[in-house]
């Protein structure tokens, strides 16, 4: 059939569809119903198209600000864009806090990822119910229907201060997790969503210092391979309803002003259909600090131009460039009331999806109950999600803790009596477990614990040596905290800060049976700990229930089995200059060619895996085939624990451009001592193509070879396919 016989069948479908709505709108509207847009069995094009019919061009402006001003003559109530979830409910309020976004990502898990997102979008319907569907919520940014989460900026160097909001450093491990995030937030319901969620920054949002006048440069093959396709991802797979611009420049010109990336790309080639909005201050940063524009109007004008929706402004209220400048723009002929419509029909028709203009009774989502909001069964999956998030790096056999050998333990450092949640975290109506507690609570009654509060001025550390030796052991909880990482605050080094490197260093001396402990959300540069220490765990910032998760861990209640998403450097000498976007340049698992501290995927287990028989389905396959990959993995150890399967691609040799391999699939598995089971992974074309340095999605013809195993460097098979030069 041709393409305009296709053109006209898909017309007449559409014709034949709006006059069965047409007529049952005219029954409708005999039972009381006033306009086409209130009624909720419309298609719901039709509806925003009826409702943007009925607005003034100023009316249709107020829609397209974060904060936007109630309509009362169309019924169109106030709404708050801004909240967080990146790993729970951020306000207002109290609500339950799950694992910082590195933690999640480390769980390799996401089907559990997909579970928190859903209890955090569960969580802000019951608040959002309880507060008559946000008509008793007055605070700013604090409505309760999206969210500006998740962050899939690439995590591509250990300074960011931002890394801990992010998935990692690998494309495909992040979009996994992101995808999963984003389904778990917006709800599974055909006809309304449970929330929005906003993955963000669009793109290549990775410094702190500069950030409002960052100048990224990368040639669009490294764009396409390595900061786009978790973005793609997010929106193609995850349907995500929402995306919010970077402040970086990308090649010289703004994202925020980017129709490359906001039209071209991210709608026509994408498909998306949600709203744009930028990252706050963003618009008017284009004027002020990347002087791309003359003045606030013009930065007005290339927003809209380029496709952002909504602006969130910033803290200069004479810099609020949609609020201030949109309507004398349009007086002025410099935007069209179209453009006007069009982003406003973005925004509303996202509105619509969450049931904002029809009968409360209609979405199911309001019935959730303000009792959610900290529930057991949600106390318990932030419980199950630190367990999974928790990585062994090391261990000598000092872990698990024998409580029939060990009956004294001195539990100290700086995050021992703490509990660290990282950036863009709520207050947790549980009361949260701290490391020190989380011990307390699971050896007190068999084990004497011991402890010194942290004193911040001391560099003389006797008291605490003297209690460490006199302990048949020690537990050191160390790391770093939101004064050294967090938005706005890029770190300096990543080595551990110089008093707890001399303070481990000490408790060493005294007491050579030393657990250490990280509490932190970026990669830390530990070579004196890994070469010295006994055993090493990393719990990230866990979450409320993180320090029971940490105690079970070390006493062997759970065998714990996260792996990094993030290559562990020994030294920033190792490292290109923090402005170096060329991911090439010996950047991450793909690019990096020293031996690294702990490799991207590493974790250990208290329990032994091997892996057995490994099979391809097509030794020979063409160009858009489907290549089925199946290994067997046996747990041969004395513990019960979960595997985390990990299968990289070495592609044929010729591009420079290229990594060493790639991750391309993974599975965590659970097995008991004994027990095999066999895994399947399926690499499609998706899977087997990227950007070349054309311009173009490419399969090449050639060898690949198939690297499975426990690590990006721990490999335990290999087998090679072909492809060839042709496609059936």
């Amino acid at each position: 059939m041709s393409y305009r016989a296709i053109l006209c069948l898909a017309c007449l479908t559409y014709l034949t569809g709006t006059q069965a709505q047409e007529k049952k709108w005219v029954d409708l509207n005999q039972n009381g119903i006033r306009d086409l847009y209130e009624n909720p069995d419309a298609d719901i094009d039709l509806r925003v198209d009826d409702l943007l019919s009925r607005m003034t061009a100023e009316e249709k402006t107020k829609v397209l600000l974060n904060y936007a001003p109630a309509i009362p003559r169309l019924g169109i109530d106030k709404y708050y864009t801004g909240n967080e979830a990146l790993h729970g409910i951020v306000r207002p309020g109290k609500f339950t806090v799950f694992p910082q976004a590195i933690a999640l990502a480390s769980t390799w898990n996401p089907s559990l990822i997909r579970e928190v997102a859903a209890a955090a979008s569960d969580e802000a319907r019951g608040r959002w119910n309880e507060l008559e569907r946000g008509k008793r919520q007055h605070t700013r940014s604090a409505d309760l229907l999206t969210f500006w989460s998740p962050t899939v900026n690439m995590a591509r160097d250990p300074r960011w201060g931002r890394t801990p909001e992010t998935y990692g450093e690998d494309p495909y491990l992040a979009s996994q997790i992101g995808i999963a995030f984003v389904q778990g937030l917006q709800g599974d319901d055909p006809h309304y969503l449970k929330t929005v969620s906003t993955p963000k920054h669009f793109i290549a949002n990775n410094e702190e210092h500069n950030r409002a006048s960052c100048k990224v440069e990368a040639s669009e093959q490294i764009i396409r391979n390595y900061y786009l396709p978790a973005f793609r991802a997010l929106v193609v797979k995850g349907r995500a309803q929402s995306i919010m611009t970077a402040y970086p420049a990308i090649n010289g010109v703004p994202c925020t002003a980017n129709k490359w990336l906001v039209s071209d790309i991210l709608r026509r080639e994408w498909g998306f259909t949600g709203y744009v909005v930028s990252d706050c201050g963003a618009v008017s940063n284009m004027y002020d600090r990347h002087h791309y524009t003359n003045s606030y109007m013009e930065a007005t004008v290339a927003a809209i131009r380029a496709g952002v929706d909504m602006e969130c402004n910033g803290d200069c209220k004479e810099c609020w460039t949609y609020s201030n400048f949109l309507v004398p723009a349009l007086d002025k002929g410099l935007i069209s009331e179209r453009e006007i419509t069009v982003a406003a029909a973005h925004v509303l028709r996202v509105h619509f999806k969450l049931g904002m203009f029809d009968d409360p009774d209609l979405v199911r989502y309001n019935s959730i109950s303000p009792s959610v909001v900290g529930c057991p069964i949600h106390r318990q999956l932030a419980l199950d999600a630190a367990r999974q998030s928790m990585v062994l790096l090391k261990n000598n056999g000092i872990l698990p803790i024998n409580v029939k050998k060990v009956k004294t333990i001195a539990v100290l450092g700086i995050n021992a009596d703490k509990c660290e949640f990282g950036d863009y975290s709520g207050e947790p109506l549980n009361t949260p477990v701290s490391p020190l507690q989380g011990i307390i609570d699971r050896a007190g009654d068999k084990i004497r614990i011991s402890t010194l509060p942290w004193d911040e001025k001391s560099q003389d550390y006797a008291k605490e040596s003297d209690l460490a030796a006199k302990s048949d052991m020690a537990v050191v909880v160390l790391g770093i905290n939101r004064a050294i990482e967090q938005e706005g605050r890029d770190r300096k080094s990543i080595g551990l800060p110089e008093n707890q490197e001399k303070f481990v260093r000490e408790i060493c001396k005294v007491n050579p049976r030393t657990v250490l402990v990280l509490v932190a959300g970026s990669q830390l540069a530990i070579s004196w700990e890994q070469a010295n220490i006994p055993a090493i765990l990393n719990a990230w910032y866990p979450g409320e229930q993180g320090g029971k998760a940490i105690a079970e861990a070390l006493f062997g209640d759970y065998n714990p089995a996260g792996r990094l998403p993030l290559t562990y450097y020994g030294s920033l000498d190792y490292l290109p200059p923090f402005n170096d976007y060329r991911i090439t340049n010996g950047r991450t698992y793909m690019y990096f060619d020293k031996k690294a501290v702990y490799p991207f995927g590493h974790g250990l287990s208290y329990t032994r895996f091997e892996y057995g028989n490994m099979s391809v389905d097509k030794p020979q396959a063409s160009v858009g085939d489907t290549v089925r990959v199946h290994i067997e993995v046996k747990n041969v150890g004395q513990y019960d624990g979960d595997e985390v399967v990990q299968l990289y691609l070495r592609e044929p040799q010729g591009d420079k451009e290229r990594p060493v391999h790639q991750l391309k699939g993974f599975r965590r598995i659970h097995l008991k001592r004994g027990e095999k089971q066999a895994v399947t992974f399926e690499l499609d074309r998706e899977a087997l193509s990227y950007w070349d340095a054309d311009n173009h999605f490419v399969v090449r013809p050639g060898t690949y070879e198939i690297r499975i195993g426990a690590s990006s460097a721990d490999i335990r098979r290999r087998l090679e396919f072909r492809i060839e030069d042709r496609e059936r």
